[in-house]
C-alpha cells in the first residue's frame, strides 16, 4: 500500500520510515536539511510537531491517544455517551451522533438471519436468531426506515473456525442478495469479538456464540455435557454472550459466567460485577439453558462447582479500568490501483463534495472502515481487499477483525454521514415522483418533515419555521381540493397549527398558481406565505413552469436531485 503524495518518489530506497516526527519539547530543534544521523537516508521527510498540534497522521500512528485538551470539549466527550441513556430517536435527525454511537437506530427493525451449510445460505429460525456458532458464518439482514425510506445493512458475521470455502460463500451469497435488493445494502463484514454496537442491539442482549453447532434446524446441540459462558454487557444494547473454555482460568471477577453441567446451571457473580450486569444474565440464562439454575457468589461457591471445572486454578481478579473510547479524527482517502499496488491520496479538511461517483473512497474511523463506492466506480469488488491491505499495513498495528463498511452512493447510513461536517441529504437520494406528489402519498408529508429536519439540522439551508409549508406545498401540485388534500394535511407537523379556513384560502390561492415574479430571486422571507423556499417552483402554474424551465413538472421531478438544483439555481429559485 502506498501513500499519494505531491512529490515524485525516491528510487526503490530500501525499508526505511516515510517520515521522522519530531516534537519541539522534548527535542528542540529538528535536523537540518539533509542530515542522515541514526543512519536514515537524506531524503527522509522531517515533520515538526508542537504538544497539543499534532497531526491526525501522527496520531494514528499509536494505537492510543488521548488528548487532554478535548476531554471537556462538546465533541471530545465521547466517553460521557456511552455512559448516557439516549434517546434513540435523535438518532435519525442527528447522524453526527450515529456516527459516534456507532447505531442507525436502537435495534428494534426487522431482523432476518441465515447461516451458511454445505455452501448455501439456510434460514435460521426466528427462535434461534441470536445463537451463532464460532464454527459457522452468517447473513444477518436488518431492516429499518430513515427519512421516510426503507433501508438496509446486511452484516456478514464471520466465526473463528469457520473454514475458506464458508468464507468465500458468505461473500458471494452477501452479492446474491444484494442484486435480489437492487444494489441497496449496505454490507459490514464483522469478524467474531469485535462485533459493533448495533449488531449487539438487533438481538436485544440475547446474542450468544457458541463454541460447537448449535443446530438451527431443531437438530439439538451437539456439545459436551459441562459448558461454560462468559456474559459481557450491562443491558439490551451491549450485551453478547461468548461460550469459553470450561475450566477455571476462564473466570473472571469483573464479570458474570454461567456454568452449565448435566444437573444444574451454575450463575457465577464474580465480586466486581454490578447490578445492571446481573440483572442482564438472568435474562440470558432463560436462552442458554432450562435447567434448574443456582447463583453462587464469589468465593461461596460449592464444590461441585470446581469439579464440574476441573479443579481450581488462577483467574484475573484485580479490578478492570474503565476502558478509554479512543479519539482519532476521521481521515478519508482516495483509493486507486497501480499494477496490483494499493495506492491511497488522502483528502484534507474532506467533505462531501469529495466524494465522485468514479471513486472507491476509504473513510477511517479508527473503530471502523468505511468503503464509499460511487456508482460508477470500476473496481469495487476489490473494496474490501483494499480495506484489509489498509489494516494489514498500517503503521500502528490495526487490528485486522476491525470492521470494513461497503457503502454505495446513495445509501449512505447515518453512521457515515454523521462523520462529515454537513451532509446533503438531497444530493444522491431522489425525491418522490412526480405522481407520488400529485396523489398526495400519506408519507409524503412525513418524509419531506424528516428530511427538513435533516437538512436544517446539518445547516444547509435555514429559514423561519414553518410547520405546514410541506404539505401545503403539495397542495400546490394538485390542482384541486378534493379528499387527498386532507389525507395530507394529516401527515407529521414540525411546528404551529392552523385553522381549516386558512389552510383552504392559502391552498386556493397557489392552487391557481403564483406569478414568477413573487418566487424568482426572491428571499424566503419575502415569499408568500405558505411558500416552503425549499420547493418555491411547485406555486408556478403548469403553463409559467413550462416556459420557464423548458420541461414539464413531472419531467423536472424525474431528474437526478443534483441537476434539479442546479437548474433552480440558474433559473433563480434556489
Amino acid at each position: 500500500m502506498a501513500l499519494g503524495t505531491s512529490s515524485p518518489s525516491p528510487p526503490a530506497p530500501p525499508p526505511s520510515p516515510r517520515h521522522i516526527y519530531t516534537n519541539t519539547r522534548t527535542l528542540g530543534s529538528p535536523e537540518p536539511e539533509g542530515h542522515a544521523g541514526g543512519g536514515y537516508p537524506t531524503y527522509t521527510n522531517v515533520e515538526v510537531l508542537n504538544d497539543g498540534a499534532e497531526s491526525a497522521a501522527f496520531k494514528q500512528l499509536f494505537r492510543t491517544w488521548s488528548d487532554k485538551r478535548s476531554r471537556n470539549q462538546k465533541l471530545g466527550g465521547r466517553d460521557k455517551l456511552i455512559h448516557v441513556k439516549l434517546d434513540m430517536g435523535k438518532l435519525h435527525t442527528q447522524p453526527e451522533l450515529a456516527a459516534q454511537l456507532r447505531m442507525v437506530d436502537d435495534g428494534c427493525g426487522k431482523v432476518e438471519v441465515w447461516c451458511m451449510e454445505d455452501l448455501h445460505r439456510q434460514p435460521v429460525d426466528p427462535k434461534r436468531h441470536g445463537q451463532l456458532c464460532a464454527g459457522s458464518c452468517y447473513l444477518v439482514l436488518y431492516t429499518y426506515q430513515r427519512l421516510g425510506r426503507v433501508q438496509y445493512i446486511l452484516y456478514l458475521w464471520q466465526g473463528h473456525q469457520a473454514t475458506a470455502d464458508e468464507i468465500k460463500a458468505l461473500n458471494s451469497n452477501a452479492e446474491e442478495l444484494d442484486v435480489m435488493y437492487g444494489g441497496a445494502l449496505v454490507q459490514e463484514h464483522v469478524t467474531m469479538g469485535s462485533e459493533p454496537p448495533h449488531f449487539l442491539a438487533i438481538f436485544q442482549g440475547q446474542l450468544v456464540i457458541f463454541r460447537e453447532r448449535a443446530g438451527h434446524h431443531g437438530k439439538g446441540q451437539s456439545a459436551s455435557t459441562t459448558r461454560l459462558f462468559h456474559v459481557q454487557g450491562t443491558d439490551s444494547q451491549n450485551t453478547k454472550t461468548l461460550e469459553v473454555p470450561a475450566r477455571a482460568s476462564s473466570l473472571n471477577s469483573n464479570d458474570i459466567f454461567l456454568l452449565v453441567t448435566a444437573s444444574v446451571c451454575y450463575l457465577w457473580f464474580g465480586k466486581g460485577c454490578n447490578g445492571d450486569q446481573r440483572e442482564t444474565a438472568r435474562v440470558v440464562v432463560t436462552v442458554i439453558s432450562k435447567k434448574n439454575e443456582e447463583t453462587v457468589l464469589e468465593g461461596q461457591e460449592p464444590p461441585h462447582f470446581w469439579e464440574a471445572l476441573g479443579g481450581r486454578a488462577p483467574y484475573p481478579s484485580k479490578k478492570r479500568l474503565p476502558e478509554e473510547v479512543p479519539r482519532f479524527q476521521p481521515r478519508l482517502f482516495e483509493c486507486s490501483s497501480q499494477m496490483g499496488c494499493l495506492v491511497l491520496a488522502e483528502v484534507v479538511f474532506f467533505s462531501q463534495e469529495d466524494l465522485d461517483k468514479y471513486d472507491i473512497m476509504l473513510l477511517d474511523t479508527w473503530q471502523e472502515i468505511f468503503l464509499w463506492l460511487g456508482e460508477a466506480a470500476s473496481e469495487w469488488k476489490e473494496a474490501v481487499a483494499w480495506g484489509q491491505e489498509y489494516l494489514k499495513t498500517h503503521p500502528a498495528g490495526r487490528s485486522p477483525a476491525t470492521p470494513i463498511v461497503l457503502v454505495k452512493q446513495g445509501h449512505e447510513p447515518p453512521t457515515f454521514t454523521g462523520w462529515f461536517f454537513t451532509w446533503d441529504p438531497y444530493k444522491w437520494t431522489s425525491h418522490l415522483s412526480h405522481k407520488e406528489v400529485v396523489e398526495g402519498s400519506p408519507a409524503a408529508a412525513s418524509t419531506i418533515s424528516e428530511i427538513t429536519a435533516e437538512v436544517n439540522n446539518f445547516r444547509l439551508s435555514r429559514w423561519p419555521g414553518n410547520g405546514r409549508a410541506g404539505a401545503v406545498a403539495l397542495q400546490a401540485l394538485k390542482g384541486s381540493q378534493d379528499s387527498s388534500e386532507n389525507e395530507l394535511m394529516r401527515g407529521p407537523k414540525s411546528g404551529g397549527t392552523r385553522t381549516s379556513s386558512s389552510v383552504s384560502s392559502t391552498s386556493a390561492t397557489i392552487n391557481r398558481g403564483l406569478r414568477r415574479e413573487q418566487l424568482m430571486h426572491q428571499a424566503a422571507e419575502d415569499l408568500p406565505e405558505g411558500v416552503d423556499p425549499a420547493r418555491r417552483e411547485f406555486y408556478l402554474s403548469d403553463s409559467d413552469f413550462q416556459d420557464i424551465f423548458g420541461k414539464s413538472k413531472e419531467e423536472f421531478y424525474s431528474m437526478a436531485t443534483w441537476r434539479q438544483q442546479q437548474e433552480k439555481k440558474q433559473l433563480g429559485f434556489f
